[in-house]
């Protein structure tokens, strides 16, 4: 009776700590798992839902890099000082000679998001909810057609030199006079350019080697609700431009002045409810 006992015990136990075990396991895969893939739109927090928006199969941040037209010096112990406002122009004289001279790049943030997804749709409802200003500068599309894909991109943080000019060193000239230094400034990728050239300069790449041009673009919002949606078609000569076989899309968009928006998706990734989603 005594070894059945404590065999009877040894079982309860080795069950107990399978349970907790098993609970830790599923604990962990419910972590694991993205908001929208748990929990229904109505229920998203604020930061859940940006980060839908932002930061997932759908929407991706990206950085390009600018040219100011400035030149920059490299000081002995690394440090960076305007060495040419413009390469026309003539140098700036400093008591202490640059060891080496760079074009100076400043780092603009993008954001490329598929406007047509049901789920995007539903963030941007769901923010509304939540916060409506956050909501307008997300730059949502006023027009949206079941017959075309829209993505949507927007300026998310100008060309600017960011935290590098403040660890720039106070530069004098040869008198002892602090010399002023200005922040670079560099046009975003879409400045300047009108609804048609918006849509030339862009087009979706695909896994099989095809490339989708948009049949048109519109510019839309005003200052830091301002974004520019493309349409692609969602067929062309009767067949659907992304298939079960489409692996990956690749949003490509060339600035004026040569320099180039890259974003790509995943498409097996973009589902809702076990379907495609885009």
């Amino acid at each position: 009776m005594r070894f059945d006992d404590a065999r009877k015990r040894g079982g309860r136990r080795s069950w107990a700590r399978g349970a907790v075990v098993l609970g830790l396991l599923l604990a962990v895969a419910a972590a694991a798992e993205e908001p929208w893939e748990r929990k229904p739109a109505s229920a998203w927090s604020e930061e859940e839902t940006l980060k839908l928006l932002n930061d997932s199969p759908w929407a991706q941040e990206e950085d390009v890099y600018h040219s100011s037209g400035r030149i920059l010096g490299v000081l002995p112990g690394g440090q960076r000082v305007v060495y040419q406002d413009d390469p026309k122009l003539p140098p700036r004289e400093y008591s202490v000679q640059p060891v080496a001279l760079e074009p100076e790049q400043l780092r603009g943030v993008y954001g490329v998001r598929w406007s047509s997804a049901t789920i995007i749709q539903q963030g941007l409802e769901r923010l509304r909810e939540l916060s409506p200003v956050l909501a307008e500068m997300q730059a949502p599309p006023p027009e949206l057609s079941t017959e075309q894909i829209a993505l949507t991109a927007r300026v998310v943080a100008p060309p600017t030199e960011g935290i590098e000019r403040f660890r720039r060193p106070t530069v004098y000239d040869q008198s002892g006079r602090p010399l002023p230094e200005e922040p670079g400034t560099a046009p975003d990728v879409f400045f300047t350019l009108n609804d048609e050239e918006l849509a030339a300069a862009a087009e979706v790449r695909l896994s099989d080697g095809r490339r989708l041009k948009p049949t048109r673009a519109v510019r839309h919002g005003l200052g830091t609700s301002e974004g520019v949606t493309f349409f692609f078609p969602r067929e062309q000569e009767g067949h659907a431009t992304l298939t079960p076989e489409t692996e990956w899309a690749e949003f490509v968009f060339r600035g004026a002045q040569n320099n180039t928006l890259k974003a790509k998706f995943k498409l097996k990734e973009m589902r809702l409810d076990g379907r495609p989603d885009y």
